[in-house]
């Protein structure tokens, strides 16, 4: 059995509430949540698997349908995430228009939306698969060559939904980054490429009020260290990768864990260079010095906000001591820092934001990414924002069943309209990375050219989204790009809803 799984374009991608501009300087990634179905379907022996990344290959949604009507695979499978699924929908219509095969649609989004998947108006999947697809995706696609399932039956009998968390990870293989153009992945933050991402972990057990994983749930699932350092071996070693990004949401839920992780990378002799997300309270000075020695060179904390009151409102379960504690020590031991922060927060006012940018200059973090809070579905703050009528309706599961170009992710409201959450978020980019001491750090740490020119596009792009006038400011805040039902300039792309 042949399947083909994609990596769609983002060309029409929402992109939340931040600028096109952020979005666009972040890099390019590869499809990890893929690749690792992809290494495990293969594995099998019982699939000859093909990945197209389209993000990576630039290609445009009528170049994947023409891949995929080249392969004729008998399964072609997408992951949706809610703010792709222009981009899924174009590329079904399209590999549709060439040839009759089952679509199967997975991701985070089925896993809040299963039903509404199938939906004509929505993505029109023939098949959904809920929660983790390494094994779920085996079963269905077991059951179609055996004629246990078809398109015929109904919605209810084409959802696949995972029966139980894999537990024991250390038994599934490396993602298989070999099947994309691994030399075309880069981070913005990286003084090398290739870059590439890697789990280590799955599931979160914090309570973040903004924040939902329904495909991967709250229990802790870690693999082991020699299992973690065997991957990024084999990365460094074999495929001549110089950076990881370990997505996973909590690196160090278990610091004990780490500390192993560590040991075995000295042990090894590796080279690699790597950067985790993590929480200030699940750092210690022991583990930040064990990190550093193992070549972490950069974390990424969720900060939030600077006021005390606000972090509480959302739940977030730490305190601006333990914040500033985290990243002197990252300091004391060389490691760079990204602080993530949010604006448009439940009953924020300017005086809070004033407080966060006031806690930026104090800990200084070498890079930050500010956001307006998108209360998205399933999360506590979404339930709370419908409740209290900040939100009306369900406009996410409204989009979901009538997928359309004008939608935006809804917000808090409440204080602050839109456009004055939008100019404050811009007032605050400029009074972090406009400053001379920051911008004289950037050009002091260049260590090639490749790096250089990424610093330089990312420079130009804030500049652009800072210096703006207002009245066209709303220009740095659309879609990517709009699908223009009606274009003129790429008519292969235009959306047909009905």
């Amino acid at each position: 059995m042949k399947i083909c799984l994609i990596n769609v374009p983002n060309t029409y991608e929402l992109v939340g509430n931040d600028p096109v501009i952020i979005k666009e300087q972040q890099g390019v990634y590869p499809p990890l949540g893929i690749l690792y179905i992809a290494a495990s379907l293969r594995d099998t022996g019982r699939y000859e698997v093909t990945v197209i990344d389209a993000q990576a290959d630039e290609l445009s949604h009528a170049e994947v349908g023409q891949r995929v009507a080249e392969i004729k695979p008998d399964l072609v499978g997408l992951t949706a995430m809610t703010f792709t699924l222009i981009d899924c929908k174009l590329v079904m219509q399209e590999i549709r228009k060439r040839l009759s095969v089952p679509i199967v649609v997975g991701g985070p989004h089925t896993a809040i939306f299963p039903m509404e998947t199938f939906d004509p108006h929505g993505l029109n999947a023939d098949y959904v698969v809920v929660g983790e697809g390494e094994v779920t995706l085996d079963t269905l696609a077991q059951d179609i060559s055996t004629g246990k399932v078809n398109s015929s039956m109904s919605e209810a009998r084409r959802v696949y939904r995972q029966e139980k968390f894999i537990e024991d990870l250390d038994q599934l293989p490396f993602a298989a980054r070999e099947m994309t153009p691994i030399h075309k992945y880069y981070s913005i933050l990286s003084e090398e490429t290739p870059s590439t991402t890697m789990f280590s972990s799955r599931g979160c057990p914090f309570s973040c009020e903004y924040c939902d994983r329904p495909a991967l749930g709250k229990g802790f699932r870690a693999q082991t260290a020699n299992r973690v350092v065997d991957e990024m071996e084999h990365c460094e070693r074999v495929l001549n990768i110089k950076d990881i990004f370990f997505y996973d949401d909590t690196f160090s839920v278990s610091m004990k864990r780490v500390q192993q992780i560590c040991d075995e990378y000295n042990r090894r002799h590796l080279t690699i260079k790597w950067d985790v997300r993590t929480r200030v309270n699940v750092v210690n000075e022991e583990l930040l010095k064990a990190m550093r020695s193992a070549n972490c060179t950069r974390i990424h904390f969720g900060v939030e906000s600077g006021s005390p009151r606000v972090v509480r409102e959302i739940n977030k379960g730490i305190s601006i001591a333990q914040v500033e504690k985290a990243f002197d020590l990252c300091k004391k031991y060389n490691i760079k820092t990204l602080a993530y922060f949010m604006m448009g927060n439940p009953t924020e006012t300017m005086e809070d934001v004033k407080e966060t940018l006031a806690l930026s200059r104090r800990i200084k973090p070498d890079y930050m990414q500010m956001t307006i809070l998108s209360p998205f579905p399933a999360t506590e703050a979404y339930v709370r924002a419908r409740k209290e009528g900040v939100i009306h309706g369900d406009p996410w599961r409204d989009y979901a069943r009538a997928i359309n170009d004008d939608f935006r992710p809804p917000l808090n409201d409440q204080i602050y309209t839109r456009q004055e959450l939008e100019k404050n978020l811009r007032w605050f980019y400029r009074n972090f990375y406009l400053m001379p001491d920051f911008v004289m750090d950037r050009i002091m740490e260049v260590k090639n050219w490749g790096q250089f020119k990424r610093y330089f596009s990312a420079g130009l792009s804030l500049l652009k989204m800072t210096m703006v006038p207002e009245s066209k400011m709303k220009d740095s805040w659309q879609l990517r790009t709009k699908t223009g039902i009606a274009s003129s300039a790429r008519p292969e792309t235009a959306l047909h809803l009905a």
